[in-house]
């Protein structure tokens, strides 16, 4: 039957009490106390070097690691407490300068390290900082750079990518979006482009020049006054208003626009190579966070709550020079932009068509095939536990992520799970992560080794909308352009 989001009436006053069963909650109860702050990352962080047995202050570069380099290195600092912290972090810094080279060549003279206000949001009170090699000749020195530089107030100083993948010579992040639908099984959804956020002067780590933040990070508001004698600045206009210039702003990176322009360059290394480095973050994380909560998950439906619990995320992220994907922070505010800026952001059909996969109209296609897909989940749950078959709350979770993926369109796809064959799914078979996946996750993964079965569809090639005999997954949406990826498994 069709859900009904939270925002309806007959939901319980101030968070308590019963919701109806078959409401849509874009709550997991405790991740975002987990990710979705600005000292978790982190925090997830210390705990992935103790699972892994990697050292907390000289881990092995991003490159040669398989596991933790979800987020660059922060510390948690504030006036008081920054005794405790110097010894841990200049030895950090010590460790691992060879993870990193300047825009020059030569030998590193400083770090770069981002200052966030631990509660902080559209980058209000952020500071970079260069901290040069000779801050670190002794402990004192590191402390007294460390006084200087962090303001009264909790902050979280975070380790910055000083050698960035770049869009034209410029440093950018990406906006990616991703929606887990399930906590166990762990089903997440994602959008297959990046929404890139790209800065506007030429990037160089140099010392004169990230002192001022311009070419390192993006949004330093005084840099569209800042003086400029290297000439760093190159405004990118969106394509309306290019007016003949070389370069405009990028709206997608799934694109030969996007491939020529990054450097490293090419399709092959972004699907290959960066864009799964982003997956593989957003799943570490999530598996990491999950082992701490799913006792909650599990109270709830031992007591019987049939609701759907969703959390929409959209981490912010940097790719380095070698693909490797770090997240800044995840954001779990559930804010999404739609067509506020669309001149650099046309994404309204990629936002409305999140109603569809999560099951606010209640999966219409599925009176197509909803009995063909019962027969061949109870014949697969025969072969794999014998006559008795699976548990109705196990087959349930089956028939779920075939409705998931039947009504996803516009770029949206299953991240996880994936097949037993597929790269991201060995990447957590390690010694470390071969423990993390629950009974339910690894049913999961076998129904789409063995089975993946979909059935007789349609799908568009502009938008990826789904139909079967004629009816549309998403019909208001059927007609507008999408960004140009097929549906697919």
């Amino acid at each position: 039957p069709p859900r009904r989001p939270a925002s309806h009436a007959g939901f319980p006053e101030g968070g308590r009490g019963d919701f109806p069963e078959g409401a849509i909650v874009n709550s997991v109860p405790g991740l975002v106390q987990l990710i979705g702050v600005k000292p978790a990352l982190g925090r997830l962080q210390e705990v992935c070097y103790r699972k892994t047995g990697y050292s907390r202050l000289s881990p092995p570069a991003n490159a040669d690691a398989e596991h933790c380099g979800f987020t660059k290195r922060s510390f948690t600092v504030g006036k008081g407490q920054l005794e405790s912290v110097a010894a841990d972090f200049r030895s950090y810094n010590l460790n691992t300068m060879r993870h990193y080279r300047p825009s020059g060549g030569g030998a590193l003279r400083h770090r770069l390290w981002i200052c966030k206000p631990r509660g902080g949001f559209n980058s209000v009170g952020i500071h970079m900082h260069s901290l040069p090699t000779e801050e670190l000749s002794s402990e004192d020195t590191t402390l007294a750079w460390l006084t200087r530089r962090v303001p009264a107030g909790e902050y979280v100083m975070q380790d910055f990518e000083m050698n960035p993948m770049t869009f034209a010579g410029h440093k950018f992040d990406l906006r990616v979006w991703a929606v887990v639908l399930s906590l166990d099984p762990l089903r997440v959804h994602a959008l297959g482009t990046g929404i890139p956020k790209v800065n506007m002067w030429t990037f160089s780590n140099e010392p004169r020049h990230a002192k001022a933040g311009c070419s390192t990070h993006l949004t330093m508001l005084p840099c569209y006054e800042q003086d400029d004698p290297d000439r760093l600045r190159e405004i990118i206009p969106p394509r309306e208003r290019a007016n003949g210039a070389k370069l405009v702003y990028p709206t997608s990176t799934t694109d030969e626009y996007w491939f020529s322009n990054v450097r490293p360059q090419g399709r092959e290394f972004w699907t290959r190579v960066a864009w799964p480095s982003v997956e593989k973050a957003i799943v570490e994380v999530l598996l990491l966070a999950r082992e701490q909560i799913i006792h909650a998950d599990h109270k709830l439906k031992r007591h019987g709550v049939r609701y759907k619990r969703i959390l929409f995320l959209s981490p912010d992220v940097v790719i380095d020079e070698r693909g490797n994907a770090t997240m800044v922070e995840i954001n779990v505010n559930g804010y999404m932009i739609g067509n506020l800026h669309k001149e650099y952001f046309p994404i309204q059909p990629q936002q409305d068509a999140v109603g569809s996969f999560t099951g606010i109209a209640g999966f219409p296609l599925q009176r197509h095939y909803s009995a063909e897909l019962q027969r061949r989940t109870a014949s697969f749950c025969r072969g794999v536990l014998g006559e008795r078959g699976c548990p109705l709350a196990a087959e349930l979770e089956l028939w779920e992520m075939v409705h998931e993926q039947m009504h996803s369109s516009h770029e949206w796809y299953r991240l996880f799970p994936r097949p037993k064959s597929s790269p991201l799914h060995a990447a957590f078979r390690t010694a470390a992560f071969k423990n993390s996946l629950t009974p339910l996750d690894k049913l999961a993964v076998r129904w789409l080794s063995q089975s993946d079965w979909l059935p007789e569809h349609s799908t568009n090639r502009t938008t990826g909308v789904v139909s079967i005999n004629g009816e549309s997954a998403i019909p208001r949406l059927a007609g507008r352009p999408g960004l140009g990826l097929r549906h697919g498994k």
